[in-house]
């Protein structure tokens, strides 16, 4: 019998955790849930959680290609990925090329340079 999974967390390599819970309250909703000298822990409002590391190393959450093209190893589901792109960029988020492929996406940088996607399902 497999384990019964019951959630998942992200830990996202930050460089300064005051200015990332900032960010990531401001723009995505999370609060910070518990803190100690190594790492925050925060949540949205649907559950979802996420971790901050401090980055030491100058380390990101995404992949690289040998090409060059980055890859999101994560990303968050939301009812409308375009309105939320054209939410991000009257915000001024850098954010990537939105994408119509089995459903809509794109992907954003947060203030440490992690590339996070945003994705809706085709309707």
């Amino acid at each position: 019998m497999p384990i019964q999974l019951k959630s998942t967390y992200l830990t996202v390599p930050v460089s300064n955790f005051s200015q990332s819970v900032e960010w990531y309250s401001e723009q995505l909703g999370f609060r910070v849930v518990k803190e100690d000298p190594f790492y925050i822990e925060l949540v949205n409002e649907s559950g979802i959680r996420i971790l901050f590391q401090q980055n030491e190393h100058n380390l990101h959450s995404h992949f690289v290609y040998p090409d060059g093209a980055l890859q999101s190893s994560y990303g968050f589901m939301v009812d409308d990925a375009e309105a939320a792109y054209h939410e991000f960029v009257e915000r001024g988020i850098k954010v990537g090329q939105l994408f119509d492929y089995q459903g809509k996406s794109f992907s954003f940088y947060d203030p440490d340079g992690n590339f996070i996607e945003i994705w809706s399902p085709a309707q």
